[in-house]
């Protein structure tokens, strides 16, 4: 029988970060961080060559975004279950990841103990889903059924992402060095997510993530 502790890779920015969830897990025997990466990148390059069974991956790191992350593990190493390490609260952003493969969404301020907990569920092979993100995961099916309307899920994945940036401020510069774009890319994307969403501003867009608990 093998008793080894599952191998966790954790990627997070943050060392402080990554030695606390080393800190909580070092108080089990059946889970070990044996890997660490400080971006996306590095996390894709580590996974090409090494063998986990389980990734943290920080949503807000430079470079790759989280959910370009999270999309290419989940295609090219569809068996890892990757869960999602964030201080956004938002449960609709958790829901984006968990549509697109993320086997949970775990605030930072969650207690050591329920983080653990999560952690064995999910390495179980089962998912972990909170009620709240559970009841937004059926209204989002419940609107997928009706005439498409002005909120922020009829966006594509990728005008989420640019939408959430805007929305938190970040210059048109630093979005497209982000996810790799042109700067005509992204103007064509924001022209998009504000006809879509029927906006004129990215003031718009701020209002519209606050009041929505997207962003704080």
């Amino acid at each position: 029988m093998d008793n080894r502790p599952f191998r966790i890779i954790i990627a997070d920015d943050h060392a402080v970060v990554r030695t606390g969830l080393q800190l909580i897990l070092d108080e089990t025997i059946d889970l070990s961080i044996v890997d660490e990466a400080r971006d996306g990148q590095e996390l894709l390059d580590k996974l090409q060559f090494n063998n986990y069974d389980l990734v943290i991956l920080d949503i807000a790191m430079p470079g790759k975004d989280a959910l370009d992350v999270l999309k290419e593990i989940k295609t090219k190493w569809s068996l890892i279950p990757v869960v999602i390490f964030s201080m956004n609260s938002s449960e609709m952003y958790a829901v984006r990841m968990l549509s697109n493969g993320a086997s949970a969404f775990i605030n930072k301020e969650t207690k050591p103990t329920q983080i653990i907990e999560i952690l064995r569920i999910v390495l179980s092979g089962k998912r972990y889903i909170s009620p709240q993100q559970a009841e937004i995961l059926v209204e989002n099916a419940s609107i997928r059924e009706k005439p498409v309307n002005t909120s922020h899920e009829i966006l594509t994945d990728r005008e989420f992402q640019i939408f959430c940036l805007l929305a938190n401020g970040i210059r048109k510069s630093e979005i497209a060095e982000k996810l790799e774009i042109s700067i005509n890319t992204l103007s064509n994307h924001r022209n998009n997510i504000l006809k879509k969403m029927k906006m004129s501003l990215n003031s718009d867009l701020t209002r519209y993530a606050i009041h929505a608990g997207i962003i704080q």
